[in-house]
């Protein structure tokens, strides 16, 4: 740990839920083949699997199409039909909320997201507890650390801790987190002044009106070293872009 502030502080996290929720989709995965090219279109290739198919389509509920909006793009229809590995995108690049109720359905929403609680329970995320896979605020209750367990929450700590694992067992979880669709993308990356030895792996964003700005990104230097940046409880989307750069600049300086 190079800098820290508050690391073990439970505080809701937003859209940063949808990397547990893409965490949940790939362990399903019994098999990946490796073989077969990826596209931008369509970066995930899969071979067996037991929950899920990423071959198949699936068919968006009236509840999954109700879910909050997101700002660009994402945003889908009852009786929509799309490959699953396409929801899985919307989820991870434009953070559709729709998407990853989508995908949560598909095994019972509760089911999905007791998952969730026991992935966080063996990857021994002790400030770490999910009510849903979308990271959106309950309705009609406003955030106060008596009530955290009404939220999505975790830790600084916790969450790098989730990163490593990505990292080690679901690298495409990120590498499509950072992959070109035809809109702007939601991982916020596009307004970070990146310096020349660093390339961003990977990252993810989050906001509600009670989570505030929320953030995670990947960074990896010439030498390959990765360095994890998160940001909990910034007070607003822009600030949340402003502390990360801050992070990046400092670590540029120590190059």
């Amino acid at each position: 740990i190079l800098l820290k502030n508050n690391i073990n502080q439970p505080l809701p996290i937003a859209s940063l839920t949808k990397l547990m929720t893409a965490i949940i989709v790939f362990e399903n995965t019994t098999e990946v083949d490796e073989s077969k090219d990826s596209s931008p279109s369509s970066p995930i290739k899969m071979g067996s699997i037991n929950d899920y198919d990423f071959s198949n389509l699936i068919t968006v509920s009236e509840e999954a199409a109700s879910q909050e909006d997101v700002p660009i793009f994402g945003n889908l229809k009852a009786g929509d039909k799309l490959l699953l590995e396409r929801a899985l995108e919307l989820m991870l690049i434009y953070s559709s909320n729709d998407a990853a109720f989508a995908l949560a359905e598909l095994v019972g929403t509760e089911n999905f997201v007791e998952k969730m609680n026991l992935k966080a329970e063996e990857l021994e995320l002790e400030n770490t507890h999910f009510v849903n896979p979308t990271g959106l605020d309950p309705k009609g209750i406003h955030y106060e650390p008596a009530n955290i367990a009404c939220f999505n929450h975790s830790t600084a700590e916790d969450l790098t801790k989730i990163t490593q694992y990505i990292l080690k067992k679901y690298p495409k979880i990120f590498e499509i987190s950072v992959s070109q669709g035809p809109y702007p993308t939601e991982n916020g990356t596009s307004d970070l002044a990146m310096p020349e030895k660093f390339k961003i792996l990977g990252g993810k964003t989050g906001y509600t009106d009670e989570a505030e700005g929320c953030m995670l990104l990947v960074l990896e230097d010439g030498k390959e070293n990765k360095y994890i940046n998160v940001i909990l409880g910034a007070p607003s989307a822009a600030a949340r872009i402003v502390e990360t750069q801050k992070l990046i600049d400092w670590l540029a300086i120590g190059q």
